[in-house]
């Protein structure tokens, strides 16, 4: 399979993940991760001998996949506990054997812990796959093995807020909190964020992060979101419903961080609005770059590759 495909199938495949994880609040797709499954089957059959890092990032996919795979399981067996927010606040301890009387959902929770035990070491920078781990273990009442996924998240990432609060509630209590956030990239890859935030109420924000292995990408998707226009919204009514943030991540060096908004010229004050790209480096390329299609955990979340 060429290059530029296999690409193809790995960014497709993760945003129907993203779609799906997306939906969960009304309720998950099962055709969606099928057809994920679907796209990583076809980069497998395509993928030429030693490309350690497809492989990489299709174990990482098929362990998601799994892990949404037991969420919309467990959603569908119509529980108290649905209030709790899986990303947040994960599945209750000993969920499996309390509330799914009948094991329906037990092997899903064997074919998700067996797909992120597989993925665990695949990017051992980044704590999507042992947080999800934790997450899998503890509804399945393993709640030593919840514990050691947790730690393993913490350990990758001791800013991860969500992964302390679960260890804490498990008795596991990781010590004291990091003072501030970490201002230097430890990942291995180069890759930028993009974080959008949309006011939803009076005082709500919805804030969604996109990665992207180029800046130029990031930049792409910054100008679609504000060349729109969004309905009509003029300057100041923008600012007022719209933040945009580029961070730019590079190996072992602070990050880059620019206010996009405050880069929108005062003039016109209406639509279409263009961000003022000077002395963002965006043709700088960003080494080594974050692999196509691959997830990254950030800021106790998971963040999909680019917007569109």
């Amino acid at each position: 399979m060429a290059a530029d495909r296999r690409e193809e199938h790995l960014v497709r495949a993760m945003a129907l993940l993203g779609t799906c994880a997306q939906r969960f609040p009304y309720g998950g797709d099962a055709d969606t991760i099928a057809d994920a499954r679907r796209g990583y089957d076809e980069v497998e059959r395509g993928a030429g001998p030693g490309d350690a890092e497809t492989a990489a990032t299709v174990a990482i996919g098929r362990s998601m996949a799994a892990v949404l795979e037991l969420r919309l399981c467990i959603d569908d067996l119509e529980l108290n506990n649905s209030a709790r927010d899986w990303d947040q606040d994960g599945p209750p301890l000993g969920g499996m054997d309390e509330d799914d009387e009948d094991g329906v959902s037990r092997p899903f929770a064997e074919r998700a812990a067996a797909a992120a035990r597989a993925a665990l070491d695949a990017d051992p920078d980044d704590p999507l796959v042992p947080f999800d781990l934790g997450h899998v273990l503890a509804w399945s009442g393993d709640r030593d093995g919840a514990v050691a996924a947790y730690e393993e998240a913490l350990r990758r990432d001791p800013w991860d807020i969500a992964a302390r609060e679960l260890l804490e509630e498990l008795g596991a209590g990781p010590g004291e909190h990091p003072s501030h956030s970490d201002p230097v990239n430890r990942r291995r890859y180069g890759f930028a964020v993009l974080r959008e935030e949309g006011r939803t109420g009076n005082s709500e924000w919805l804030e969604e992060h996109w990665v992207y292995g180029s800046v130029a990408e990031a930049r792409a998707d910054a100008d679609a979101v504000t060349g729109s226009g969004i309905d009509g919204l003029d300057r100041d009514e923008l600012d007022d419903h719209l933040r945009l943030t580029l961070e730019i991540h590079r190996p072992g060096r602070p990050i880059a961080e620019y206010d996009l908004m405050a880069r929108i010229p005062a003039e016109p004050d209406g639509g279409p609005l263009r961000i003022d790209w000077s002395g963002v480096p965006v043709d700088e390329p960003l080494e080594p770059p974050l692999p196509p299609g691959r997830p990254l955990r950030m800021d106790a979340r998971t963040c999909f590759h680019g917007a569109g």
